[in-house]
């Protein structure tokens, strides 16, 4: 017998309520890189559009930093999933490697050491206008979509642990 197993995604309801599909503790946590309004607010907006009612916020130096305040807010209980967002823009020198390998790198070993999805939303764009555009341009905005995919993996990880099918976090 096979059992299909995926994470849900329910509108909260007209009056403002928590959705019944949010994470089990309500929280999501975003580490953020300063990636512009309209980037932040659409993932906290897509968060409590989902019932995602408590949302804080770290604001973080760069982009290279953001893997272990990710994963020490993943790692300390509070959270059902963590966001980490950024924009590094390509500039003349290797620097941009550096720092989106590091940032990649950290942001998956911070999920996976965490057992609590850490989602990877750093804008990694050629130009500022390609960054812009993906922070709600013309792209649309990266920044609700890492929304969407923190609330569907929590919801998908909180199933899958409450039928003991997978290990808790932490």
């Amino acid at each position: 017998m096979m059992a299909a197993h995926s994470g849900r995604l329910v509108a909260a309801p007209a009056q403002g309520q928590a959705a019944a599909a949010a994470p089990a503790r309500r929280r999501a946590a975003l580490a953020v890189r300063a990636a512009g309004k309209a980037y932040e607010g659409s993932l906290v907006g897509t968060g409590m559009k989902f019932g995602v009612v408590d949302v804080d916020v770290a604001w973080v130096p760069g982009s290279f930093e953001l893997p272990v305040v990710a994963k020490a807010m993943a790692k300390g209980g509070k959270y059902d999933a963590v966001v980490a967002i950024g924009v590094v823009v390509r500039g003349d020198t290797t620097h941009y490697d550096a720092v989106v390998g590091g940032a990649t790198s950290g942001v998956l070993n911070a999920s996976t050491d965490s057992g609590v999805p850490v989602i990877f939303g750093v804008l990694t764009c050629d130009t500022m206008e390609q960054a812009l555009d993906r922070a709600g341009g013309k792209v649309g905005n990266k920044g609700g979509e890492a929304a969407v995919t923190a609330v569907e993996t929590g919801s998908l990880l909180r199933q899958l642990r409450g039928e003991g099918k997978a290990a808790q976090p932490w």
